[in-house]
This record gives structure tokens, sequence and C-alpha cells, in this order.
């Protein structure tokens, strides 16, 4: 349909007022339009332009979120990251378990959790003696400790000791008076100090340690002629006499040892058990003589002597106790040997190589052969010298083995060396451990594995006495 100006669809004519009055509304009408619009551009940051969006932005001190500061950036990242932390996620559901796990959410138990109780009763009697054992154990679980210290599960751990050595504890050594040392453990096996009981009088001068065997320590008194035994771990003691028939020798060398002769008694546990003391000396015209003391008569037996002439060392040599049989060096290039059974006393000639510098020790022989051996250490090497007698009784010495110790201590070659220090302080057979000295410095060397460790606290050490015995039974936790 057509439409004429001042003519209406009807065909009515309308007058000029109306023409004027229907144009102004339409100019209104446009107005509005363009009002709306220009609201719409305020409101839709999409629309505005760049000049208008900066002046909005530098007014209001607003940022666009596309350019928003690196600061700004850095904390949102670090919301996100705190809101996914401390939001549950969801449990990983197990092989077989469908979509959801069956223990309700919560981790699987480890493996050592789900082992029936009489296995995991077994495996932990395996431990080691050391109260650091028990002690890891216990906390590793509740189930796991509760076993640990059952009183069932101790009982029996404590009886597994007769197929155990007695653990190294420590050694003791003079210094202005006897200290006990315990430098070779790390501090979850060491014993309390209040647990070493050490007698008031071992504080004088006059006390020297002779030897240390099955928990148990042999010292003499220089000035009073007398010998005590006490066992640090339970505190015993024992005083008695040097007998009257050795006169006053200036040189004694003495050992001690347990007399329990049960065929399923565990040296080192046996601080209430009888024992024995051996003593050895010389006579003016140097010719060895021995006596015994037993703790179950409280006597010494008759003296023992030998006509072969030898010289103690001026210091107090430790025995080495290789099957029935007591062995000490002496200062001749021989040894002394004295047999436990036969009660009786022999003189035996050392291997070529031994001197009087105090840089050998008797030790046992490897792998639980017969007789005895020799480490002599002459820095950078330690020999190990066996003796061996044959079909006919004829004995002789061949040279085992030598080992480097550089590599083995671990000391650079470039090293400033004190070759007169060079010497070994001690010897402990249950655990075939030997200590060396080496540049004011003591180093513990496992023979058969050939690991070392040096030791703190060793500076001009002269000797030392290794101290071994089983814990007591209630210190490991």
């Amino acid at each position: 349909m057509k439409t004429y100006h001042g003519v209406s669809p009807g065909g009515r004519r309308r007058s000029g007022s109306q023409i004027g009055a229907s144009e102004e509304a339409a100019e209104m009408a446009g107005a509005s339009r363009s009002r709306r619009r220009s609201q719409i551009a305020v409101t839709r940051p999409g629309r505005r332009s760049r000049s208008h969006i900066g002046a909005s932005e530098e007014d209001e001190g607003l940022v666009r979120p596309g350019r928003r500061r690196r600061s700004q950036v850095g904390a949102s990242e670090d919301r996100r990251r705190r809101r996914r932390r401390t939001s549950p996620e969801a449990p990983v559901p197990l092989p077989g378990d469908g979509d959801t796990p069956r223990n309700g959410g919560r981790c699987p138990p480890a493996p050592c959790e789900s082992l029936p109780l009489d296995m995991l009763w077994e495996i932990l009697l395996l431990l080691p003696p050391q109260p650091s054992s028990r002690l890891l154990a216990s906390l590793v679980s509740r189930r796991w400790r509760g076993l640990a210290t059952d009183p069932n599960f101790v009982r029996q751990f404590q009886a597994r000791r007769r197929s155990w050595k007695p653990p190294l504890l420590g050694f003791f050594e003079r210094r202005r008076k006897i200290v006990f040392n315990q430098d070779i453990l790390y501090p979850p096996d060491r014993v309390p100090a209040e647990r070493i009981h050490i007698p008031f009088g071992m504080a004088s001068r006059g006390f020297e340690v002779l030897g240390c065997r099955g928990g148990r320590v042999l010292a003499l008194h220089r000035v009073f002629r007398q010998l005590i035994v006490f066992a640090p771990i339970t505190g015993e003691q024992r005083y008695f006499a040097v007998p009257a028939e050795f006169g006053q020798p200036s040189i004694l060398y003495g050992a001690v040892l347990c007399a329990a002769g049960e065929q399923d008694h565990v040296h080192g546990h046996c601080h209430c058990s009888p024992f024995k003391v051996v003593l050895v000396s010389h006579k003016r015209d140097h010719q060895p003589q021995a006596c015994v003391f037993s703790s179950e008569t409280d006597t010494w037996s008759n003296i023992i002597s030998t006509k072969y002439p030898c010289e103690l060392h001026g210091d107090s040599v430790p025995a080495t106790l290789i099957g029935d049989a007591l062995y000490w060096l002496l200062s001749c290039n021989a040894i002394f040997w004295f047999d436990l059974d036969m009660q009786s006393l022999a003189v035996i000639m050392g291997p070529p190589g031994m001197n009087e510098s105090g840089n050998y020790r008797i030790i046992k022989p490897e792998d639980g052969a017969d007789g005895l051996a020799i480490a002599i250490f002459l820095f950078p090497n330690l020999q190990i010298w066996q003796r061996v007698v044959n079909s006919q009784g004829i004995a002789t010495w061949f040279l085992r083995k030598t080992v480097e110790m550089h590599s083995t201590l671990g000391i650079p070659h470039q090293i400033r060396r004190k070759v007169w220090q060079d010497k070994v302080l001690g010897y402990d057979e249950d655990n075939d451990v030997i200590i060396l000295y080496v540049d004011d410095s003591a180093y513990m060397l496992e023979l058969k594995q050939m690991q070392s460790r040096k030791l703190n606290g060793t500076r001009s050490m002269k000797q030392c006495h290794p101290f071994t015995s089983f814990y007591p039974p209630d210190i490991a936790i």
C-alpha cells in the first residue's frame, strides 16, 4: 500500500498540525534509540573504543583482565594452587575395584601390614642385637610396636642370643683415669652413661686395665697389688689380691674369661656366672710363670712355669683367646702360649718382621682355621701372617695377604705422616675388629669385609681394650 504525503492510508487527508506532531514524535523515538545504543556501548567493554577504555581505566583505577600485572597473575596462580592442594582429591581406584575403592577412599595398607602375625614374628626375630633394631621396628606401626614390646617376643628374642656374637659396645682406655669410649657406635646404639658402672676407685692413676672379655673387665692397681673384676652393665664387682708367690714383679699380664661350662651358655651375657682370671709374669731369671684364679673356690692355683726364658713388654698387652688357649705377645719376637685345658705354658717364635714397636697383634685365623695369626701394621700396608702345623708337628709361618691401607682407611697419599705413631691399639676377638692408629687418629677396621671407620676423640691414644657385651633386656624400647 502506497502512502502519500499528507494523506492517510484510509484516504483521509491529514492537517498540517498532525503532520508536524508525527514528525516530532519520530524524532523523539530516534533520539531515545540512540541513547539506548550509547548506554549499551558503555556497559559492554567489548564495544568500547580504545581511547574510552583507556580513559575509564585511568580514571577508575581498573585493569583489563587480559592486561593484569605480573604480581596479580602470580597471586591468582598461588590462590588456585592453594585451593587445589586443600581440596580433597578423588581416590584412585585399585585394579578390580570398579569405580570407587572398597576401603572408603583411604590408602591401601602397606604390604608388611598384611603379613600374618606368625610370619611377622619370625621376621622380627632375625633383627640384630643392637637396641636400635627393635626401636626402629616399633616405629613402623602400632602393630609392629605391640609385637616388638610383647613380653613373649622379647623373651624369645633374648633367647636367640646363643646364635649371636656379643656386639662391640666401646673400649676402655686410660687418659688421666680409666674412661669408656663409645664413639665406635652411632648414638641410637650407645648405652646411656648412667647405665655404665665403673668402680669409683678406677679414677685413681694406679689402676690399669689388663683385659676385657665376656662382659667383664679385669684391672690391676700396681701400687697396692690388687685385682678387680667388674661388669660395667650390671655393676658386679669382685676384689682379690695378687698371689704372694708372684713376689713383686714389675710387669703383669692378665686375662678374664667366663668359667661357665653349660653347652647352651652364651658368652657376653654371663655377668653373674663364675669366671677365671689368668695372671702371667716372669721371675728374675726371665722364666715365665702363670697362675689361675677361680671365682667359685675363691682361690689361686699352683704356680705354672716353663724354663724357656722370655721378656714381657713394659706395657700390659691384652691376651687373645683362640680355642682353649690364651696368647700374649712378648718383646723378643716370641709369643706366650697358655693352654687352659692342660694348664701348661709354652713360648713359640713369631713370624719375621716382628719388632718392639707395638705395631702387631695376635688375631684369629680366617675362616675358622686352626692355629693363630698375626697382623703386622707397617703403613701403608697391613700384613696378615698365619701359623700352620703339619702332620709331623712342624710349625711354619706364611704371609696370607697384604692389604693397602690408603684406600681402605681413606687416607690421602699426600698427607704428612708421623711414622713413629703407626701402631695397633686393640683387637676384638668376638667380632674380628682391629683398632689402628695413624696420624693422631684411630680407625676401626673389620678384617673380614675390610671396611673401616674413623673414630672421634682418639687423639694421643696409646692403647685400648675393646669391650663386648649384650645389652640389658630393658634398654631397647
